[in-house]
């Protein structure tokens, strides 16, 4: 009677003091209760994948071995765990000669059995170490610090609790539950609004913690996404990201690191699908633009971006777009120096990126060299716009063009280091002539060159030495359509010059041209005008005749033109011209500078006309009376 009463008291005080214990249904002295699992610092769990039989083989040496696959592993900080059930029952003896009996079971089974075994061995143990009294507190006191430790599974010897990625899912959503369910429970201050509200109307960022109203976030995000800023969806408190390297007090230097805000984030807040995914989209086409890696589609209709590994298509559910971490932007003068590359020393060199792109749009595969549909990956092409390119790719594109022979096949490019000019081609192995690039008989590739008549007649081992070594024999060089390229590099040299020397010569014809003009100029106005001659002497030794001018023989000679625009009239008529343009300069005008000699023989031709006329008295002698030359005394 004594030993029921006990138990029965004992299960009283423990109802009092945890209202979640359950009584048994089954047994009037057993109960159910239990223990949460929230260590004080997150447990550190890798999931693991099950070996499949599948994943599992034989080896050269006929030893097991497992494809490398198994060992994909992901870990994982969880804060909250699902908890302990706690079975106890207070047999008939208890507690004078009975220990209690307890079974424990973990959810999820996340918690290894062996621990589970090891912590029911417990309860027995502290019945012994408390002189056989009621031990069931003391039991369920040991079990929630036990959780709190996390059970020491970080110091296994895995240094972390090591479970199969089946449960992965199911302990990653009870940790974000637990967590949603604690947060909406407490009441914060908003970091904006500066007001105190209940968690389910707040929100706290994953990755620095801070906390705003949804309100809030809703409003600046919505204003943001839609004028176009989205380098300004992140977190919002000033001081986020910031690190300060601290020495007596003194804050020696200070880095800034932000992120955006990742779509999933902005959907828990309460934005739209379809403003968020605005947000997503101008965040890529930003990068996109950015890179000058990016190639677009050619076709006018479409002008889509090029598929590539580094901006992955944005997928219908936006809840599953991946973390990018080329989303952190660091500023300040201190921040923390590149990552070195983490590719092995003895690792082959990269391949360049191929010439082959498929548009994300109309899925069109085209080459990013010449624009064209695809043509194969050792077709020979030359780029649509050569000034697109950088100095690095236009000379190595001038270089395949000028040293290498394409294959008639496959047009791989071919360069000759040394040896014979029968080549076979390393990807289609063709076998053909290196000078003309004509298809060879791969059973007597050499009668080729043994045949009089053809241009590689006895030119077997010309070029010996390879491109740059031993020139082309009796100055045929190449032919085929190797030489119509080099012919055609030829003429475009050519063209340049000759274009260069045309320009230099239309320089030296206008220059000619001014000089005679100012000489024609300085004739004119007469000797007396020595002031147009020295403007005309200066004009020309400010524009000198250009050096290659000099140097042609008569170039001097030209500068004369033996047949003026307006030649210079003559006669009465010209006389009388003369004679009144004299006279309008005389009242007011300027008075050019005439010959004296014509003038006064213009003068007498004028008189006798007049005289013959009877007409002498109205012929004006006063302006003649200044030239004691032409006085009639």
């Amino acid at each position: 009677m004594a030993d029921s009463d006990e138990r029965e008291e004992e299960l009283t005080t423990l109802s009092a003091i945890y209202p979640e214990l359950v009584p048994s249904s089954e047994d009037f002295y057993g109960a159910t209760l239990e223990i949460p699992v929230s260590p004080s610092q997150p447990l550190l769990v890798r999931f693991v994948p099950s070996k499949a039989a599948g994943d599992i083989s034989l080896n050269k040496r006929g030893k097991t071995s497992i494809k490398a696959a198994a060992y994909i592993e992901r870990d994982v900080e969880l804060s909250h765990l699902p908890p302990l059930t706690l079975h106890m029952s207070l047999p008939e003896g208890y507690p004078q000669s009975k220990p209690p009996q307890v079974q424990l079971e973990a959810q999820e089974d996340w918690l290894p059995s062996d621990k589970l075994k090891e912590l029911e061995k417990q309860a027995e143990a502290l019945w012994e170490d408390f002189g056989r009294c009621q031990t069931l507190f003391s039991y369920i006191d040991y079990l929630q610090q036990a959780a709190e430790s996390g059970f020491d599974l970080a110091f296994s010897t895995d240094g972390c609790l090591v479970l199969p990625m089946a449960v992965e899912k199911a302990l990653v959503t009870y940790d974000a539950e637990t967590k949603g369910a604690l947060f909406d429970a407490g009441t914060y201050e908003c970091g904006i609004c500066i007001e105190p509200k209940k968690g389910t109307s707040c929100y706290r960022l994953s990755r620095c913690g801070h906390v705003f109203c949804k309100s809030c976030l809703q409003e600046f995000y919505n204003s943001a996404i839609k004028e176009g800023d989205v380098a300004n969806v992140k977190c919002l408190s000033p001081d986020c990201g910031k690190k300060g390297t601290t020495a007596n007090g003194k804050i020696l230097r200070q880095t800034t690191t932000s992120r955006a805000i990742h779509p999933r984030e902005l959907l828990a807040m309460g934005l739209e699908d379809k403003m968020v995914r605005r947000f997503v989209e101008m965040k890529r086409k930003k990068k996109l633009e950015a890179d000058k890696q990016t190639v677009y589609c050619p076709r006018t209709w479409c002008q889509g971006a090029a598929k590539s590994p580094k901006y992955p298509p944005i997928p219908a559910d936006l809840a599953t777009y991946p973390d990018d971490e080329s989303d952190d932007e660091s500023t300040g003068k201190d921040s923390a120096p590149p990552q070195p590359s983490k590719q092995p020393a003895d690792a082959p060199p990269i391949d360049p990126e191929d010439r082959i792109a498929v548009c994300e749009k109309c899925n069109f595969a085209f080459c990013r060299v010449c624009y064209r549909g695809w043509h194969g990956q050792f077709a020979r092409c030359y780029p649509r716009d050569p000034n697109e390119l950088s100095a690095e790719e236009k000379a190595s594109y001038d270089y395949i063009l000028s040293n290498t022979s394409p294959c008639p096949t496959c047009s791989s490019p071919t360069q000759k280091t040394y040896g014979c000019n029968h080549m076979i081609c390393f990807n289609c192995r063709t076998h053909y002539c290196y000078l003309c690039g004509s298809w060879l008989d791969g059973r007597d590739p050499y009668q080729h060159f043994n045949q009089p008549g053809r241009e590689c007649y006895q030119r077997l081992f010309e070029l010996e030495e390879g491109e740059n070594g031993q020139a082309p024999g009796d100055g045929r060089g190449f032919a085929g359509a190797r030489r119509w390229e080099q012919m055609a590099i030829e003429v475009a040299r050519e063209a340049d010059a000759r274009e260069a020397a045309e320009a230099a010569q239309a320089a030296e014809d206008e220059q000619a041209a001014r000089a005679l003009e100012a000489e024609e100029r300085a004739e004119a106005d007469g000797p007396e005008n020595e002031l147009a001659e020295a403007v005309a002497q200066v004009q020309i030794n400010d524009n000198p005749i250009p050096e290659a001018a000099q140097q042609r023989p008569n170039a001097h000679a030209r500068r004369r033109n033996p047949f003026p625009a307006h030649p210079r009239a003559g006669g009465a008529a010209a006389a009388v011209r003369y004679h009144e343009r004299q006279a309008g300069n005389a009242r007011g005008g300027r008075r050019p500078a005439v010959n004296n000699d014509e003038r006064r023989q213009a003068e007498l031709q004028r008189f006798l006309d007049m005289a013959e006329r009877d007409e002498e008295e109205g012929w004006n002698s006063d302006e003649l009376d200044e030239d004691e030359d032409f006085r009639i005394r």
